[in-house]
């Protein structure tokens, strides 16, 4: 299998398009709808500062690209109360204008350009719409609002990292009804970030995890186990690991439900010959005393019933600190107390202190979580050092290896830079590309009968490729390559390092559920049309074809409206669209339907 087509398709939906590589000059006169981050906009201290310069960065980029920029976002009443700002649309377009230096105009109602008047949006102007957590169709994903939301915007950003593991109307729904969905630069800079947590290249890598709930987490801790060279369990995860290590715990703090999942983790660090760490000492609170002043610090392995702990020890943080040296990458998600309250977070803070000491000394360190993050944020000039993620629910979610939905609604990029000189024995002949090349009986034809061109066959299905491949290398074709991906959103990437032109791109019987309007995830969008028109070369031709007419008129006329003048009909077989297949090859599609005595539909598009 070749690294190249076969990449891993469990975090592949990772790799997204980005405003940075999407072409400049398609955002000029363009309606952009930039998905906001409201929290972090509010709280520019601290580690969201740089957070906050990226998106500042995004809104402006795309208006200095010549975009029309509608900007939505939610806040809860909760943050409501901490951000004045937040009191109302019209206070919180007043600091978004102070922040941009231009005018914000805000416009309550259902968000979307149907429930605006053009005529009050001024050239430069910027639309802020309403709170989106006033309408119920946005925590829904409710289609019919998603499509009001995105109504008259052609291109939808989203930089709001922070809610990627929710399904909501502003996140996903709304990349059904726009022809492009980007990350913006502080949502590419947190995916970018988020990758590395289970990078292993910084070793050795440890991670202090703490919080509670062992089951729900468990998944995650046991990914962690399979990565790290060590664990330190602090606050109620730890009372579960003392538990499954046969260390006396009173019964009232051990997860009863969880006993199988903890010991699966301890057999897994076993193993693999690592070590799992948990408190020597914790600050105690006598439950028949209600002076909460008065904690006294007992041993972990002495925890009595009638004592409740707070938060780790003294020794507990000697050992944590003793141990910092031995690491090159430190992980801490979840808080260090055991109640879950600030109240008893004192270890917290003093955590943060080690941390940033290890930091000094060229160790990685991550933050996941609000505990974490704040335990760094008074500590003068740290907060650079750091990569930090305050929402740990997102962290845990990739952890536990789920999809998370505000990712996987964004385009894709191809991850990987095709080595074409490598591949072909000689990169400068023309290119043809089959799109859905299915088993690669046509290209295989091809590739046999035209020796002067190359043939690259894109395809979803993995195993077709990897077959593919196997064939390629079994008659030793350097003419022919397979990789593995939806073309509809990496044609672009991927053809545009060709050194050469091309010449030639087909597509041949796609799937009709996949073209269907209502489709996401069509094969035939302005997308894909567009970069085909732009890769082009002069007088190069497009050769769609299906068994269903419908299908066919559907994508012509994708070509003819997108191809914005750039694409013309060359053949169409006198109008009806059953001219004879140009080629002399036929796909194993081609050959099933003529063999039941059944029409193709053809056309061929040739540019200007």
């Amino acid at each position: 299998e070749d690294k190249y087509s076969c990449i891993d398709h469990s975090t592949s939906y990772l790799h997204v398009q980005s405003v940075r590589d999407f072409p400049i000059e398609k955002l000029n006169a363009e309606v952009v709808l930039v998905r906001l981050d409201s929290e972090l906009i509010c709280n520019p201290l601290g580690s969201c500062s740089l957070s906050l310069e990226r998106t500042v960065s995004t809104i402006k980029y795309l208006q200095k690209a010549g975009a029309k920029v509608l900007l939505v976002t939610s806040w809860t009443p909760v943050l409501q109360s901490v951000y004045p700002v937040l009191k109302s649309t019209e206070t919180f377009a007043d600091y978004m204008s102070s922040l941009l230096q231009v005018k914000v105009v805000p416009v309550n109602g259902v968000p979307g350009l149907t429930s605006f008047k053009p005529e009050g949006w001024m050239q430069n102007d910027i639309i802020l719409f309403e709170n989106l957590l006033n309408f119920k169709g946005e925590n829904a994903n409710c289609n019919d609002f998603s499509q009001k939301l995105a109504s008259g915007a052609a291109i939808f950003v989203n930089d709001s990292f922070s809610l990627s593991h929710k399904m909501l109307a502003s996140t996903v729904g709304i990349t059904r009804f726009c022809h492009a969905s980007l990350a913006g630069f502080h949502f590419e800079e947190e995916l970018m970030q988020l990758r590395k947590i289970t990078d292993t290249t910084r070793r050795p890598f440890i991670a202090i995890i703490g919080g509670s709930n062992f089951l729900g987490k468990a998944p995650a801790l046991n990914l962690l186990a399979s990565l790290c060279d060590g664990l330190f369990f602090v606050g109620k995860l730890s009372l579960q690991i003392m538990n499954g290590f046969g260390i006396p715990v009173p019964s009232c703090f051990v997860e009863k439900n969880s006993t199988k999942e903890v010991l699966q983790l301890i057999q897994t660090a076993h193993n693999r010959n690592i070590p799992i760490y948990y408190p020597t000492d914790t600050w105690c609170l006598n439950n028949k005393n209600n002076n909460h002043e008065k904690l006294e610090i007992l041993d972990s392995a002495e925890l009595l019933p009638g004592w409740t702990p707070a938060d780790i020890g003294p020794s507990t943080l000697e050992k944590i600190s003793s141990l910092m040296p031995l690491y090159k990458k430190v992980l801490w998600i979840g808080p260090t107390c055991f109640d879950l309250t600030e109240e008893f977070s004192g270890g917290a803070a003093q955590l943060g202190r080690i941390l940033d000491k290890a930091s000094h000394d060229s160790c990685d360190v991550i933050l996941v979580g609000s505990a974490a993050c704040k335990a760094v944020k008074g500590i003068s000039g740290s907060s650079s050092k750091y990569t930090t993620f305050k929402n740990a629910s997102v962290v845990l979610e990739f952890l536990k290896g789920k999809i998370l939905p505000g990712v996987a609604a964004l385009d894709k990029s191809y991850p990987y830079q095709i080595p074409w000189n490598a591949i072909f024995s000689d990169s400068s002949q023309p290119l043809v590309v089959d799109i859905g090349s299915g088993n690669g009986l046509f290209l295989f034809q091809m590739a046999r009968d035209w020796e002067g061109s190359n043939f690259l066959g894109l395809e979803m299905n993995k195993k077709l490729v990897v077959r593919c491949l196997r064939d390629v290398a079994s008659v030793d074709k350097r003419n022919l390559y397979f990789v593995s991906t939806n073309a509809t959103s990496t044609f672009r990437s991927i053809v545009s390092s060709y050194p050469g032109q091309l010449a030639l791109v087909t597509i041949q019987c796609p799937n009709p559920d996949f073209n269907r309007e209502q489709n996401r995830w069509r094969m035939v969008r302005r997308m894909l049309v567009e970069a085909i028109a732009d890769l082009l070369q002069p007088n190069g031709k497009v050769y769609l074809q299906s068994d269903v007419e419908s299908v066919l008129l559907r994508m012509k006329e994708q070509f003819m409206t997108h191809g914005k003048g750039q694409l013309v009909v060359d053949d169409d077989g006198g109008g009806d669209h059953q001219m004879d297949n140009p080629f002399g090859a036929a796909s194993d599609w081609e050959r099933h339907v003529l063999a039941r005595g059944a029409p193709m539909y053809r056309t061929m598009l040739r540019k200007v």
